[in-house]
């Protein structure tokens, strides 16, 4: 009895294994037409699913991120206030692993936060670069500010060494001493023109951060906006009126005349 089942029951299957395979392409077309519509525009409501795919959570996964340089794979999220300059960085990763990182010596320290904050499946890749070039651009921007001190301190030194030196001190001294600050200011103004020139490029990556942000943000506003005029024709329009199955058309009455 129970291979008679199950004989029986194998040829029910590739029964309908069968007739779902001899279905023709019209008869499926029929049933898929058959199946509910959404009552929104579709042009409407592919536009605002390509400008907001990033606040879908069924979207495609986006490019492969390095996981030092992803969002995703932070712990904790910690920021700098705005004050400091620092608007769209992320504390990396590898300062949260490790015990006491950051310094105090010189007060809060910048350089770790630098992963940039953007998940945008579209711009995600462009913010990893940004994030590496900002971690190099910190990193040597450390070396040129602890260089810049060292000789700011030695410019000190030297000037008050000069301005100190007694009236009856040889010229050979007053020489030396000059020398030595004139060189020292030199070599700061050097110093000086590097530190600018890094947080020229510092601020040109944030510059670009502000525009995708801005964008970003524009997209949003419209996609409410359209939501919003959306859902006030549905409530001012009946479901089942003419209205819903007019093709939707972007050139006036007026304008088509006219031509």
């Amino acid at each position: 009895m129970l291979a008679g089942d199950s004989m029986a029951q194998a040829a029910s299957e590739s029964l309908l294994v069968g007739s779902c395979a001899m279905e023709s392409p019209a008869s499926m077309k029929s049933r898929a037409s058959q199946l509910p519509r959404s009552m929104s525009s579709g042009t409407l409501r592919k536009t605002g699913e390509v400008s907001l795919a990033n606040t879908s959570g069924s979207e495609s996964p986006g490019p492969w991120i390095p996981k030092h340089l992803s969002v995703s794979g932070l712990t904790r999220r910690r920021k700098l206030s705005a004050s400091t300059g620092n608007l769209h960085g992320y504390m990396a990763e590898d300062y949260s692993q490790l015990n006491w990182p950051l310094p105090k010596m010189f007060g809060q320290e910048r350089y770790g936060y630098s992963l940039i904050d953007i998940e945008d499946p579209r711009y995600v890749k462009d913010c990893a670069g940004m994030s590496k070039k900002l971690i190099r651009l910190v990193y040597d921007q450390q070396i040129i500010d602890l260089e810049w001190r060292k000789t700011y301190k030695a410019l000190l030194d030297a000037e008050h060494r000069q301005s100190t030196l007694p009236v009856n001190c040889q010229e050979k001294t007053k020489t030396i001493l000059k020398k030595e600050v004139d060189g020292s200011m030199k070599y700061l103004l050097e110093l000086q023109e590097q530190k600018d020139m890094y947080q020229q490029s510092i601020q040109e990556v944030y510059g670009k951060c502000d525009v995708i942000k801005a964008t970003i943000k524009k997209e949003a506003d419209l996609e409410d906006l359209r939501r919003t005029m959306e859902n006030q024709t549905k409530e001012k329009i009946h479901r089942d009126s003419p209205f819903w199955r007019t093709k939707f058309n972007i050139r006036s009455q007026s304008n088509a005349r006219a031509l």
